[in-house]
């Protein structure tokens, strides 16, 4: 793809994407056809399970590290949780093609968000405001408290590693 690798190899920060955006929106969108937005779903909570986050902190440093974006929580309710997602890599992906699905990171919110509540969730993209549509997108994950998971035994989050900051007693080199 031509296309793909002009535009993330002449974005000054887009080189250490390069091989994610091969692999993302040249190979498997190929591979899965008209299934890759059912598939990117159930791998991204297969991915969630692999991988179970704690909290939202370390969620943010998890997509950040695995080169998904930058992960922001803008909303939370009692049955609707609001994230958005930006970055480098997101406004790559926007830039290539303006119907690039995110339900890989979808398929992850909900499955991490079932995990740490022990209730069902499943997410959506939902509308980014103008300003931010070519840099970001938005997530709305749903739980409803009532429809309890069975039998749940909650993981063992994952111990995410922070990047390398000045120790602080308000930023934890390691969460726990």
């Amino acid at each position: 793809m031509k296309n793909l690798y002009q535009t993330v190899m002449s974005d000054a920060a887009g080189a250490p994407y390069l091989p994610q955006l091969i692999i993302r929106d040249a190979l498997i969108p190929e591979l899965l056809g008209d299934d890759k937005g059912a598939i990117g779903y159930w791998a991204g909570k297969s991915l969630a399970r692999k991988f179970p986050l704690g909290n939202p902190k370390d969620a943010a440093i998890f997509f950040q590290q695995v080169g998904f974006g930058t992960l922001t929580l803008l909303k939370q309710t009692g049955e609707m949780t609001r994230w958005q997602l930006s970055g480098e890599p997101v406004k790559l992906r926007k830039q290539l093609k303006a119907d690039n699905d995110f339900t890989l990171e979808a398929g992850f919110l909900a499955e991490m968000m079932a995990q740490q509540l022990g209730i069902s969730a499943e997410a959506e993209l939902v509308e980014t405001s103008r300003k931010l549509r070519d840099q970001a997108v938005t997530f709305d994950v749903y739980t409803d408290p009532s429809d309890v998971i069975p039998d749940y035994d909650a993981p063992t989050p994952l111990d995410v590693i922070a990047p390398d900051t000045p120790e602080t007693p308000d930023t934890p080199q390691q969460s726990k």
